[in-house]
C-alpha cells in the first residue's frame, strides 16, 4: 500500500511516504490531512545534506504560497519539523543499508 497520493512523481515518492506514514500516527489527524493536500497540489519534498524542506506548488503564486504556509503549516510547525527530521535521519540510514 503506497500512501503518496501523487506517486507518478517519482522523485521524491518515497520520502513523501515516510512523511505521511509518521504523520499518520499523530492523534491529531490534521497534520496528516495538511500534508496530505500539500502532496496532492503538487508539493515536492527535498532532502539535501539531512534536512527535508517542503517545497510548495510550482504552480501557486507567492501569495498563494504564503497564505498557505499561514494557514496549515504554522499551526503544526513543531510537529512537521519533528517529522522531517526523523524521516531525513531514517531515510539516509535505510539508503545506506540498500546501498
Amino acid at each position: 500500500m503506497t500512501l503518496d497520493p501523487r506517486k507518478e512523481l517519482e522523485q521524491d515518492s518515497l520520502l513523501w511516504q515516510a512523511v505521511l506514514g509518521c504523520a499518520s500516527a499523530y492523534k491529531d489527524k490534521q497534520i496528516y490531512g495538511n500534508l496530505h493536500g500539500f502532496r496532492c497540489s503538487g508539493a515536492r519534498l527535498i532532502l539535501k545534506e539531512n534536512i527535508l524542506t517542503l517545497q510548495l506548488s510550482s504552480e501557486w503564486d507567492d501569495a498563494t504560497k504564503k497564505e498557505m504556509k499561514q494557514k496549515y503549516i504554522v499551526p503544526c510547525l513543531a510537529q512537521i519539523k519533528t517529522i522531517f527530521k526523523f524521516v531525513a535521519e531514517h531515510y539516509n540510514k535505510q539508503q545506506d543499508f540498500f546501498n
